[in-house]
């Protein structure tokens, strides 16, 4: 499967949420890269070295 390496797409990133009425949750465009240390990051930056693609969720 061929994706556009982003941010966004990598195992590594961690997007932040921010917390509605009624405990909806709304995705933010950033987030943070877990590796190799703790980075802010937009979803849509172009991938980094250490860029492995995410596995689909399961549900």
């Amino acid at each position: 499967m061929c994706t556009e390496q982003t941010c966004g797409s990598c195992k590594h990133f961690r997007r932040h949420y921010v917390r509605q009425a009624r405990g909806r949750y709304l995705p933010l465009i950033y987030g943070h890269c877990v590796k190799p240390r703790l980075k802010n990051r937009d979803a849509d930056t172009r991938a980094c070295p250490h860029w492995q693609e995410r596995e689909p969720d399961p549900r």
